[in-house]
């Protein structure tokens, strides 16, 4: 079914564009069920409360324990004055989790309706930190209209960048991080390592299809466009789910412009 509503999507334009169908994709978690699991919508699917608050604490602490590494202890005491994003906020479990350390927090997604539950889920949990920005999925910039360039402390994509609709894409989304973080600010990413297998290999169409497992990097190629983003690797760590689906976590540094 997901496969013929945006192979309509396609026939009214000539050429295919990837970035518009993921955005055509993740744009239906309003109606669809698989795609409201697939964005972490509390409630939805797999998603009770229960594995819903510890998917969120699970990053929470993750962040916590690599800032403490390279940002120190005293850093830790002085989140309540600095300011978190998440891209690719879904329906809210990190930026919930995010919003009891930090004094503000953004959730940008490509999915008007992700966001609007994301906002819906926090103001019910009585967290009053938390701005929800909806982008156009061609257009990863535009967050740059909502959020001031160099004034974010703190970045945190996981489940996100295997779902970009190519290489290229991710260059630009990347830029993006490194223009919203602060100079010395920190971020971390996760992103799906291609491990040689065909399953794993980069997709260049039927983006419905191919969403799980879209993009997908060599270790070496990932850090040539952080590089190029003005970001530093500190840590890289591979599968610490304990579930392994070949993800490589990145901690990086915003060291220049």
């Amino acid at each position: 079914m997901f496969k013929r509503i945006i192979e309509g999507f396609r026939r009214l334009r000539q050429k295919p564009d990837l970035e518009e169908d993921a955005g055509c994709y993740w744009g239906m978690s309003d109606r669809e069920a698989r795609i409201r699991d697939q964005s972490h919508w509390c409630g939805a699917m797999r998603w009770n409360s229960n594995r819903w608050y510890e998917h969120g604490d699970f990053y929470l602490r993750l962040t916590l324990k690599y800032l403490e590494r390279y940002a120190g202890v005293d850093y830790l005491t002085g989140l309540s004055r600095l300011v978190a994003l998440e891209w690719g906020c879904g329906g809210g479990a990190v930026v919930r989790a995010l919003c009891r350390r930090f004094a503000l927090v953004y959730g940008v997604d490509v999915s008007k309706a992700s966001v609007a539950e994301s906002v819906r889920r926090i103001k019910h949990l009585g967290l009053p930190n938390y701005r929800g920005i909806a982008f156009p999925s061609g257009d990863p910039a535009s967050v740059l209209n909502g959020v001031t360039a160099g004034s974010v402390d703190f970045i945190i994509s996981v489940n996100v960048f295997q779902h970009f609709p190519s290489k290229p894409y991710t260059a630009r989304a990347l830029k993006v991080m490194g223009a919203l973080l602060r100079l010395g600010g920190f971020a971390l990413l996760q992103t799906r390592y291609f491990d040689g297998s065909r399953k794993l290999q980069q997709k260049d169409g039927d983006y419905a299809r191919n969403v799980i497992y879209m993009t997908s990097f060599a270790p070496g190629e990932f850090l040539l466009l952080l590089e190029a983003a003005g970001l530093e690797l500190l840590e890289r760590t591979r599968d610490i789910e304990g579930d392994p689906d070949c993800h490589d976590y990145y901690f990086v540094r915003k060291v220049s412009d």
